[in-house]
């Protein structure tokens, strides 16, 4: 029962969440360019609307290198879940 729960609880969260597909990039040029240090990702609605930002900072203890990761990770979590949900 607790495994059924919880995949509930997720299903939930996961019906909760901005709609439509997000993506990683920067909040300037939307380009998601590692390469770049000057910007730090973002990520965003299909239609531009802000979701979350990675940050580097002296406060963090991400550094430079897994805030772009992080983005990803972000940005690909609503379809990642759900396809895994799926199976």
């Amino acid at each position: 029962m607790e495994v059924e729960q919880r995949i509930s609880d997720i299903k939930k969260r996961l019906q909760a969440t901005t709609p439509g597909v997000w993506r990683a990039c920067y909040a300037e040029n939307e380009q998601f360019r590692p390469d770049c240090p000057e910007e730090d990702p973002c990520v965003e609605s299909e239609n531009g609307q802000f979701i979350a930002q990675t940050t580097y900072d002296t406060l963090s203890t991400t550094c430079r290198p897994t805030m772009y990761a992080d983005a990803e990770f972000i940005a690909h979590a609503k379809e990642d879940i759900r396809f895994c949900l799926s199976s």
